[in-house]
């Protein structure tokens, strides 16, 4: 008898504390609940995002109220577009922007990468730039282009990952600050880059500003205000 009542305790002692260890901390729980969050809102921004957006509008008002030519910003056509490549992780987007009126004028081609961020508690884009970018013309329309590529025709500039998170009905994206910089043949110093941006399901604003090491002005919108691309329709 003794024998069994000592196995009975050893029994519900065993038994409390597995269930002890299977029941979820708060903290795994909150963590579990802005995994989700996050997977929700991934899905939504790569539902608003693809599509080709077109800051005519704001070209156009610009010079209709005759602002000062340093103080204009200059027309860009962005393209966005859903791609799939086995040899870059997450979901995926082909990016290809104009100028100036014409659509030739190719100022940047890019791969964007969307992952979960966990540490951030945000979604990480990651820039994928070609090597010959010429080889991703026109990509939207040629799907058969991307299966000839592979990862050593891209390369990631580090510290220039955009990070987002949605606000209500628009997401927030930036860059860390100064995380994004590069020595410039071009203007013989080190260049910082920083960056906004808000996603709307309707528009695209970007403010984007290149400075050196004391915070002068390289190149960008700088006091311009943010470049506003409206949505023209989804990009098929």
């Amino acid at each position: 008898m003794k024998n069994l009542i000592a196995l009975l305790i050893v029994f519900l002692f065993i038994t409390a504390f597995v269930g002890h260890k299977a029941k979820p901390s708060v903290a795994n729980t909150e963590n579990a609940d802005v995994y989700i969050t996050l997977q929700q809102d991934l899905d939504t921004l790569l539902a608003w995002f693809p599509g080709e957006y077109d800051n005519h509008e704001q070209v156009y008002k610009e010079a209709v109220d005759k602002f000062d030519i340093a103080k204009r910003h200059r027309q860009t056509h962005h393209i966005f577009h859903e791609v799939k490549l086995d040899f870059i992780p997450g979901r995926t987007l082909y990016a290809q922007q104009s100028q100036h009126y014409n659509l030739d004028d190719l100022y940047r081609q890019r791969i964007y990468s969307f992952e979960i961020d966990d540490a951030e508690q945000a979604i990480r884009l990651r820039i994928y730039t070609p090597k010959e970018p010429a080889k991703l013309t026109n990509g939207h329309k040629k799907p058969e282009i991307f299966k000839r590529l592979s990862e050593n025709d891209f390369f990631l500039k580090p510290g220039c990952d955009v990070f987002w998170n949605r606000e209500s009905d628009v997401f927030r994206g930036y860059l860390k600050e100064n995380a994004c910089n590069y020595y410039s043949d071009r203007f013989g110093k080190q260049v910082y880059l920083n960056e906004t941006l808000i996603l709307r399901k309707d528009a695209l604003l970007l403010e984007d500003t290149a400075t050196d090491i004391d915070g002068n002005p390289v190149f960008g919108v700088h006091d311009k205000g943010p470049t506003i691309s409206l949505k023209e329709q989804p990009c098929n």
